[in-house]
């Protein structure tokens, strides 16, 4: 069995960040910590999140400041964007920053998160299946030209 991607929530309003976790827990989409702070998120980036579900307006701090310093961090990190009003400026904004998609806040989004979710561990476990494969592509490179440099020695 393929291992769940870590999905970290940064998300304000408690209720709606425990409604995020439940779906995900729900869905068997990943591992899940919740923040209630950028801060409080930005203490644990050291964890490294394969996706984080990052709310636009967090008081203090903007959705889009914490894109940029996760993506200056760890460019593969997959965030998305979320935003209870439709702003056109801001998903543009977050797009152009690294965002992987903008979700506004209504009665799809959930549908749509947990659609993202699955979509980005299908891509990362493509691409850690491709890493995998270059790895045994190179041993078994090393390991045929270790047998030739065998064959042409023990001929001499």
């Amino acid at each position: 069995m393929k291992n769940l991607p870590k999905i970290f929530i940064v998300e304000d309003d408690a209720f709606y960040g425990n409604i995020l976790k439940n779906e995900i827990l729900k869905n068997r989409l990943g591992e899940v910590e919740y923040f209630s702070t950028g801060e409080a998120f930005m203490d644990n980036l050291f964890k490294i999140p394969d996706i984080v579900l990052l709310d636009h307006n967090l008081g203090s701090m903007q959705g889009v400041d914490i894109l940029k310093k996760i993506k200056s961090i760890n460019p593969n990190i997959q965030v998305i964007i979320l935003s209870a009003q439709e702003k056109l400026r801001v998903a543009i904004t977050s797009l152009k920053y690294g965002a992987y998609d903008y979700v506004e806040k209504n009665d799809f989004a959930l549908n749509r998160i947990v659609g993202l979710i699955k979509r980005i561990s299908k891509i990362n476990q493509i691409v850690e299946d491709q890493k995998q494969f270059k790895v045994a592509k190179i041993f078994f490179s090393a390991l045929v030209a270790l047998i030739v440099l065998v064959a042409i020695y023990m001929q001499f």
